[in-house]
């Protein structure tokens, strides 16, 4: 008894050096989430001192506004595309300067480049290329181009190509990391059985780089869901609503249109939203990982 009671106060000194992390964690991320959670609950216009509180008439209205499940199938949209051409063009770059390509450290210091741009300036240079520099450039080849920025129908495919300029970089960068940690005894065996390329990427290399595939979907999937600067920078939601996202609709309700409460509220159920999404992925992606 006397020897566990010192084991404790000698194990106490550590436990005090995780105060300063816990207290950090509370006040940045456990009561900015409860004071959210009571504001979604209130009429809040986001100025006023006086708060009402609604009960769950903000959940009520957000669940029955044709607009939230508008900017949720843009969201999902946007996010689905995203993800698979981000995914499969790193991967694809990743393959090619993994092997004996000549002067790859260059090509893949090339490809990271644009990650390392912000957002806001990659959407400002897009949005002069598809408005000035692409339409010039194919007028010297006698082609007529408007900016799919300003086109309904082509404004979510104009942001998708903007994201995946930018975000195939570290994507890029796992996926390498992930190839240079499989074996290549195991690759070497499978041609000397007699399979193709095609045949051991598929039944050794694309196994063996199950991790670096789930990392990547998560980051990219979640990432894409919470796209804000791109579109505000780009189209503020438009032309029309073409291009209005979740947190863009977040935004805008709850600054612009003054109605912090149910901001509040439409915020509270795009976090379950990613909460379900990011489980059902990791869960369907952890099964197909195999164990080296």
């Amino acid at each position: 008894m006397v020897n566990l009671r010192r084991t404790i106060r000698r194990e106490m000194w550590y436990i005090l050096f995780l105060v300063p992390g816990v207290l950090l964690f509370t006040f940045a991320v456990i009561v900015p989430f409860a004071t959210g959670i009571r504001y979604s609950f209130t009429n809040w216009d986001g100025i006023s001192r006086k708060l009402t509180y609604i009960g769950w008439d903000n959940y009520v209205n957000a669940l029955q506004d044709p607009d939230l499940w508008t900017v949720l199938g843009n969201t999902f949209k946007y996010a689905i595309m995203l993800t698979l051409l981000v995914n499969a063009i790193s991967l694809l770059f990743a393959l090619l300067l993994d092997s004996y390509l000549p002067l790859r450290n260059l090509f893949r210091t090339i490809f990271f480049l644009p990650s390392v741009i912000s957002v806001v300036l990659a959407g400002f240079i897009w949005s002069y290329n598809y408005s000035q520099g692409f339409p010039r450039l194919l007028s010297y080849l006698g082609l007529d181009m408007t900016s799919p920025l300003g086109n309904p129908d082509h404004a979510l495919i104009g942001l998708v190509i903007i994201a995946v300029w930018q975000g195939v970089g570290a994507p890029m960068i796992i996926y390498i990391a992930g190839l240079q940690g499989i074996p290549s005894e195991l690759t070497e065996s499978a041609r000397i059985d007699g399979a193709g390329p095609f045949r051991v990427f598929r039944s050794v290399t694309l196994p063996l780089l199950a991790p670096s595939v789930t990392i990547n979907m998560l980051l990219v999937l979640t990432g894409s869901l919470k796209v804000f600067d791109l579109v505000l920078v780009t189209t503020n939601g438009g032309p029309g609503f073409a291009t209005e996202v979740i947190a863009t609709f977040i935004y805008k309700n709850a600054f612009n249109s003054y109605k912090a409460g149910y901001g509040m509220a439409l915020s509270l159920i795009f976090f379950v939203i990613l909460v379900i999404v990011t489980v059902v992925q990791v869960s369907i992606f952890r099964k197909r990982e195999v164990e080296m």
